[in-house]
């Protein structure tokens, strides 16, 4: 019983001195910026005849290079079901062109309209010649599905500086 309550004292003054050491939590002093972007099937590269969209609202942290966000889509499909199958950013690229593949998020859904919330970070996060490009609005997302592979909509995402 001695040995019990004297391990118990040690962890408990262990736990105090390991509670009181360290520095002062401090914010991250980086630049943040809303992500936004209004998605169609128009601007696929090139175009797809459908009345399918999307909305991209996010929000993305400079410093900490996070960017969480939630991806809302309508109409991906009217009368044969489709599954979705992941979520795209292609960059650096202008609204009529297409750019490379940066990001690939595996993602399945059955969800004609729906929406979803997702985050890029650490591995998953921007290098910084991929973070240049996206916060000058040179990347784009798309929602792919399983008949369309290479994206049902597309939006141009715009970076705007809080």
């Amino acid at each position: 019983m001695r040995s019990i309550i004297t391990a118990l004292i040690f962890t408990t003054a262990l736990s105090l001195i390991g509670c009181t050491k360290g520095g002062t939590l401090t914010r991250a002093n980086g630049d943040q910026y809303t992500i936004t972007s209004t998605a169609s099937s128009k601007q696929m590269v090139p175009a797809i005849d459908t009345t399918s969209g999307g909305t991209f609202t996010g929000f993305y942290d400079e410093q900490l290079n996070i960017l969480t966000f939630t991806l809302s889509w309508t109409d991906l499909w009217r009368t044969n079901k489709d599954t979705i199958t992941s979520v795209n950013f292609y960059g650096p690229a202008g609204a009529k062109e297409n750019g490379a593949l940066v990001r690939s998020l595996p993602f399945v859904s059955t969800n004609n309209e729906a929406n979803a919330n997702f985050g890029l970070a650490g591995l998953d996060g921007f290098t910084m010649s991929e973070k240049k490009s996206f916060l000058a609005g040179a990347y784009y997302f798309t929602i792919n599905t399983k008949k369309y592979p290479n994206g049902i909509i597309r939006g141009q995402l715009t970076a705007t500086k809080q």
